[in-house]
């Protein structure tokens, strides 16, 4: 080392290195600022080369198509000079202030103010301070304008307001004056200034214009130079509010930005309260939180807040979320998480929970009506004290599957890709006149439960069958499907299939055909990315493997003890005895309803649904189930002698779908299907343990209630008989008369000081319609509501089914924390693909149903299943859960 100076060797590479660094690093700053040079330069001029082509923002006068396509100006909309800055002119979107806090500055002499002349529902008017007292409670003396030979009058700071517009932009809760532009209404004159309260702050989607709470009940979208700020204002601003909206705009700005409001669309239907009766008003506009309601029976427009309880939807959410809280201290349950969702018709109104402003397109001629105070429960709904699992929730399933999930799409998704392939088993068959019989399936002699872990669409084709599509004649684009069997007959629809199964004896079931030209039954999902894999995570206790993958993370998912069989735990009997059961001695399996006592079971059963109607044609068709039967659907069972082939027996059958288990971004472990899943096709059972209302009541408080779901069939049976009169109608002329009579004990109108209607009863409950004999659909005007006991129902709508079990009998409950199957993990979304069925398979009691799970629409591969929980918002004390499924029509929020 000395010998060689290794240690000066060493001292000179390292100022050599530390020269050749420097001047890299001056280098690499050189090429930073040429770098920046240029990009500026670019940025220059792709500026120019698009400013020629910049949009500009156009407001146009509303128009109408009809069916023939003709165009007409809109009929309904409103004129207001005033108020729009539409016809064919174009202009930019105007510019705000900056954002910022708001300095008062003290009050001068000959100051221009606004001042409260007469009352807080008055106009504010314009005056000028001709002289400011100490130590005063109103230290103010103002000379409104127009008003010189009358004498000055004092006021407070609360009651006083600048002249000038706000040089920063208004924030949420301020005390404001606002403009008034719009139609004349009762309480209100165009273009004069009111007190209020900013409800929301502008914003792009809404023109940039603040949402204004009148303290008179009414709402308006107001421009920044429309509104000004009252001089001082209380800690709690709603203090300084008028009495009849104080307690709507505490609730309020005390939930902002979270609000409960109602979707809607132009042209949809929903009842609306006018002048404390229901009426059945249409959307006529939305502009961002107004919606202008047309009432026909009235001839009248009104523009209506989206959260005010004057709509149906959210007046009977908010009642029975008042009727939780004051059965909390006497009646603590669980809320409900429903099992059975009967889906609601295709873009009906629904309430959603938002904390961000919501983009639509209509603009508001005139302000709404709030409705502020809070009516009483309609119906028991009690305070919970976990949430779970609940059948007692329908949806209708929608008539006709949406066109935009049904078009073809792409091949990849964010995790995986979908391979497909042609029928590598495909061989032409030539059919030669014969009657079929068994010999037709010789060679193909199919025994069930082969070919397991294949796409189970595939499964004709493997055994000599071939499925073939054609397009129709004259053009059309629609594609249908046909089967070829193994003797070359043709079959075009599942009847004919069904009746070649039956003569040739075959196994194969029906539900492995489908005649949905969009099933492709060889198409099979594969994911791209895969950190952990589980091959099966039922461990051979299914029929098809189970697997699981994570393309998120390294994390596998928690340990349970899968079974496929429902577990009852101490304290639940269920009488299993098939001696107890009604059977069937159908050798044709089954296709003859009428003759089939099981499947008599459940079309009988349709008559103690809504309405009392007994549907002939209830039940599955080909093992398929399109729409949620409420009634609930009773299956062949062990005693029956009909085949496994029969077409009542689907719940019962094991596990045919590859469904796989994967990890998501947002919302845990969720379940998706490897094939395309036809509409109706039956996908799995929810099992778990069985458990009494006290023991999920303690276990959910201990361990969470994440998978408790009640089996409340007969509550949900009730609950459909409950309300059903509330959809009729009385004719006019009586409805006139009980409108216009005063001795109806049962019913009260609210009346401020003014005169004001605008505040429906607080002692209003849930409102039952009268049916009318005479009552015609063309002409129909709302009745009046009845009254409600104190726990929440009306008169006469109790529920004694359960009690004929017991005095103490309530719903039982699964738990699927522990043990369970693939049904647990199915995942929450406000627009679901699959819905949930009340069967009954080895026991008729009506406490211990079936649930199943079913395609609600065409499912493509690849696709996450999931359905709509249907927990009731703030059932549960002090607990939030929001919802992240990323539906368009998502309402935000959970619990």
């Amino acid at each position: 080392m000395e010998k060689y100076q290794f240690s000066k060797q060493l001292q000179d590479a390292s100022i050599h290195l530390r020269d050749k660094c420097a001047v890299a690093k001056e280098e690499m700053a050189k090429l930073d600022m040429s770098i920046s040079v240029l990009e500026n330069n670019i940025c220059a001029l792709r500026k120019e080369l698009f400013e020629p082509y910049e949009p500009i923002i156009c407001y146009v006068d509303s128009v109408d198509i009809d069916e023939e396509g003709k165009v007409s100006k809109h009929s309904t909309t409103l004129s207001s000079s005033a108020f729009l800055e539409t016809g064919s002119s174009c202009r930019k979107a105007r510019e705000l202030p900056p954002v910022g806090e708001f300095i008062h500055k003290p009050i001068q002499v000959l100051q221009i103010v606004y001042a409260m002349k007469t009352s807080l529902l008055k106009p504010w008017v314009k005056g000028t301070i001709v002289k400011i007292k100490e130590n005063t409670e109103m230290p103010y003396e103002v000379r409104f304008e127009n008003a010189a030979d009358k004498p000055s009058r004092t006021f407070p700071l609360k009651y006083l307001a600048y002249a000038k517009p706000s040089p920063v932009q208004f924030a949420v809760g301020a005390r404001i004056i606002a403009q008034y532009v719009g139609e004349k209404y009762e309480m209100l004159e165009p273009l004069a200034y009111y007190a209020g309260i900013i409800a929301e702050e502008a914003k792009s989607l809404t023109q940039e214009r603040y949402l204004v709470f009148f303290d008179q009940g009414y709402a308006q979208y107001c421009k920044h130079e429309q509104i000004m700020m009252v001089f001082h204002s209380s800690r709690d601003v709603w203090h300084d509010i008028y009495s009849k909206s104080r307690a709507f705009v505490s609730t309020y700005l005390k939930g902002y930005p979270e609000r409960a409001m109602v979707k809607l669309q132009r042209g949809q239907t929903i009842k609306t309260e006018l002048n404390g009766y229901w009426f059945r008003g249409r959307v006529d506009a939305v502009d961002g939180s107004l919606a202008k309601i047309y009432f026909p029976s009235e001839k009248r427009f009104e523009w209506i807040y989206r959260g005010s309880t004057r709509f149906r939807h959210l007046y009977d959410l908010l009642a029975k979320e008042e009727a939780r809280k004051k059965q909390g201290t006497t009646r603590p349950t669980r809320p409900t998480h429903n099992m059975v969702l009967v889906h609601q018709k295709k873009n009906a109104p629904y309430v959603e929970y938002t904390g961000e402003q919501v983009d639509d397109s209509s603009k508001p001629l005139s302000p709404p009506l709030l409705a502020p105070q809070l009516p009483s429960a309609s119906k028991e709904n009690p305070i919970r004290a976990v949430a779970r699992k609940s059948t007692s929730k329908v949806f209708k399933s929608p008539s006709v599957v949406s066109t935009h999930r049904r078009t073809r799409e792409p091949d990849v998704d964010n995790y995986g890709r979908l391979n497909r392939q042609l029928n590598p088993f495909y061989q032409q068959i030539y059919f030669e006149p014969h009657q079929c019989d068994t010999y037709c399936v010789k060679e193909y002699l199919y025994v069930d439960g082969e070919n397991k872990n294949v796409n189970p669409f595939s499964i004709p084709m493997r055994w000599g069958w071939a499925r073939e599509l054609a397009k129709q004649r004259h053009g059309e684009r629609s594609v249908i499907v046909f089967y070829r069997a193994p003797c070359g007959r043709r079959m075009r629809n599942l009847g004919e299939v069904h009746r070649f199964l039956r003569i040739t004896g075959s196994e194969l079931g029906i539900d492995l055909f489908c005649f949905d030209s969009f099933v492709q039954c060889f198409k099979e999902f594969k994911p791209d990315i895969i950190y952990c894999q589980i091959k099966d995570i039922s461990y051979g206790k299914e029929n098809v493997r189970v697997s699981c993958v994570n393309s998120v993370d390294h994390q596998n998912p928690l340990s349970v003890d899968y079974c496929t069989e429902r577990i009852p735990r101490k304290g639940v009997k269920m009488n299993l005895d098939p001696n107890f059961l009604i059977c069937c001695d159908c050798t044709d399996d089954c296709q003859d309803k009428e003759k089939c006592q099981c499947w008599q079971l459940t079309i009988n059963a349709t008559a103690r649904g809504r309405g009392g109607k007994i549907n002939p044609n209830a039940g599955y068709e080909y093992r398929r189930l399109t729409q949620n039967l409420v009634t609930g659907v009773y299956e062949c069972n062990s005693r029956c002698l009909c085949r496994k082939t029969c077409l009542n027996r689907v719940a019962q059958r094991p596990l045919h779908l590859r469904l796989q288990l994967f990890r998501t971004v947002k919302c845990g472990w969720g379940i998706r299907c490897l094939d395309d899943i036809p509409n109706g096709q039956f996908i799995c059972v929810y099992v778990g343990e069985l458990l009494t209302d006290q023991d999920a009541n303690d276990d959910g408080t201990q361990f969470g209630d994440e998978y408790l779901a009640d089996l409340n069939f007969i509550e949900l049976i009730e609950n459909q008989k409950d309300g059903y009169e509330s959809e009729c109608f009385q004719s006019d002329q009586q409805s006139s008369e009980s409108q216009s009579s005063t001795s109806d004990d049962d019913w009260d109108e609210s009346s401020d000081a003014s005169g004001s209607k605008n505040y429906p009863s607080a002692k209003r409950g849930g409102k039952r319609g009268r049916l009318s004999k005479m009552s015609k659909l063309l002409s129909r005007t709302p009745v009046k509501p009845i009254d409600v006991d104190d726990d929440g129902q009306e008169d006469g709508q109790k529920n004694f089914t359960r009690t004929l079990y017991g005095p103490m009998e309530k719903c039982f409950v699964i738990d699927a924390r522990n043990i369970g199957n693939i049904g647990r993990y199915f995942n929450h979304s406000c627009e679901p693909n699959i819905f949930v069925q009340n069967i009954f398979i080895d026991t008729q009691d009506l406490r211990f149903p079936w649930v199943g799970f079913f395609a609600q629409e065409f499912i493509r591969a690849g696709t996450e299943l999931t359905w709509d929980y249907g927990y009731q918002i703030d059932s549960v004390p002090g607990k939030k859960l929001f919802c992240y499924c990323g539906a368009k029509n998502c309402r935000r929020r959970l619990l």
